[in-house]
């Protein structure tokens, strides 16, 4: 099978970096892409090492499925020999903590774009995923992101670094719902990334133990056109991409939009008593698609 494009993956499970012994087994989990971690899964003492850990696998090993980096933030002084490291390992990707706006992008963009050229690499051969709603200032700057870029390939959303921007201890209320920072995060997230014709990439759930809560919450948030999530145990994987799969209620309203609008030869029409016009059928192909990919 084919290794899964940005716009096609599903799952994205984060690695320390810090933790070679645990790249192929991650590699092997069933995830469509994996994100090798510089940042907060990694104690300032092994940044070092865990760059140099994950360029000689990267080296070594050529991986099966995509590998994104996640890097320092650019206020990091870690910040620009990570990215230096992605000429030595030339990963798919590279993941952009605490983004604050297109700036931000723009500047690793210039950057990587330096790093191709001395390889001698196809322009914007590594992509770049952002995370945009990290920090308040981040927050305000997220509508920056209104329009395609060719190295953008994806905006991840996180809560737990916006709640300590905020200086609270967590974004979630004593059930486990988000409180209104991170919905308006999430939100935003969203929008940004289908105005960029993105992916929209859910953030990590938290709960290891609580299998049914991550379902629920990655179903909840498929239904609003979130494509993606991140995970953090390979456990999660399986869970995550039954829970992205469209439901058999779903495919069939799909198929019999498709069917009654003659897949677009009809303008509009009538299933199951309500109004069908280009819009569904747009929405019907995507969840075909979907499916088609969780085959």
């Amino acid at each position: 099978m084919e290794a899964p494009t940005p716009s096609h993956a599903r799952s994205y499970l984060f690695v320390p970096g810090n933790r070679p012994e645990r790249f192929a087994k991650a590699a092997a989990s069933g995830a469509d892409a994996l994100i090798l971690d510089l940042e907060d899964s990694v104690p300032a003492a092994d940044k070092a090492a865990a760059r140099e850990a994950v360029v000689a696998w990267l080296a070594s090993t050529p991986p099966t499925v995509p590998v994104w980096i996640r890097v320092n933030p650019l206020v990091s002084f870690h910040h620009l020999d990570d990215l230096q490291a992605v000429a030595r390992a030339r990963p798919a990707g590279v993941v952009l903590p605490k983004c604050e706006g297109m700036d931000d992008l723009l500047w690793v963009d210039k950057v990587l774009g330096e790093i191709e050229r001395r390889a001698g690499w196809p322009l914007r051969s590594v992509l770049v995923m952002v995370i945009a709603t990290e920090t308040a200032r981040a927050m305000q700057r997220i509508h920056s992101f209104d329009h395609p870029m060719p190295r953008l390939a994806g905006i991840l959303w996180g809560a737990e670094d916006l709640a300590a921007s905020l200086g609270v201890r967590s974004l979630r209320d004593a059930a486990g719902h988000y409180l209104s920072p991170a919905l308006r995060a999430r939100d935003s997230a969203l929008l940004a990334s289908h105005a960029c014709d993105i992916p929209a990439i859910d953030a990590v759930f938290t709960g290891l133990d609580d299998p049914a809560g991550l379902a629920a919450e990655t179903r909840a948030h498929a239904a609003m056109g979130f494509s993606a999530k991140a995970a953090i145990h390979p456990a999660q994987i399986a869970v995550i991409h039954a829970a992205l799969k469209p439901s058999d209620d779903d495919a069939a309203w799909a198929h019999e939009v498709i069917a009654e609008l003659q897949d677009g030869a009809k303008a509009s029409g009538r299933v199951r008593g309500g109004m069908v016009d280009q819009p569904h059928l747009n929405a019907a192909r995507r969840i075909l698609a979907t499916l088609q990919r969780s085959a």
